[in-house]
């Protein structure tokens, strides 16, 4: 997968897989040096954790 920046692949994780990330390159003062990472939450019930993961794995194929 080849994505422009962080912001990119955060909208495409939010409208094509369902999970929301938020990107870092906006924690940075340099934003290029955070544009290859992005930031998830992890502060829901254990059922909402194990979907986000499920959606994630598929990002493999």
């Amino acid at each position: 997968m080849d994505f422009e920046d962080d912001l990119a692949f955060c909208r495409y994780l939010a409208e094509k897989v369902g999970v929301a990330a938020i990107p870092s390159s906006f924690f940075w003062k340099d934003r290029r040096q955070g544009k290859d990472l992005v930031r998830f939450c992890f502060c829901r019930k254990d059922e909402t954790l194990e979907e986000a993961i499920k959606r994630l794995k598929r990002l493999r194929s």
